[in-house]
Formats: structure tokens, C-alpha cells, sequence
């Protein structure tokens, strides 16, 4: 999926996106909108692992109603 693709879909998982602009050094949702997560991470040095789970945190906890952290 593209950035766009989910941050259509999850609106939460734009705060995920802000808060590692400082670690790829650009506005993520900016610069990347039509690439894939794998190849944002790929391309700015980003942890997919953390991403990903980061991602799939903000998503369960907005379906829970509670505040992702």
C-alpha cells in the first residue's frame, strides 16, 4: 500500500507519518505520498519493522477508541 492509500483509509495513522519525518529528515506524507511504505523505509533509513507495528498500533487503538500512543 501506498502512504496515500492508508493514510485514506486509517486518518490516525497520519500522526504515525509526522512523527517520523524528523528520522527521514522530510515531510513523509509530502514527499512520499504515492510510494509504498517498504520503499519510503528503504529509501529514508527507516525501521520497518517499528513503522509497520507503529502503523498497526494507531489503527487498533483508534477501532479500540482509545488514544494510540
Amino acid at each position: 500500500m501506498t502512504i496515500l492509500d492508508i493514510v485514506s483509509r486509517y486518518r490516525e495513522t497520519e500522526a504515525v507519518f509526522k512523527r517520523y519525518d524528523a528520522l527521514a529528515g522530510v515531510c513523509l506524507c509530502c514527499q512520499s505520498l504515492f510510494e509504498t511504505v517498504n520503499d519510503v523505509a528503504r529509501q529514508y533509513g527507516l525501521n520497518i519493522d517499528a513503522l509497520m507495528s507503529d502503523l498497526e498500533n494507531s489503527i487498533v487503538s483508534e477501532k479500540a477508541g482509545r488514544p494510540a500512543q
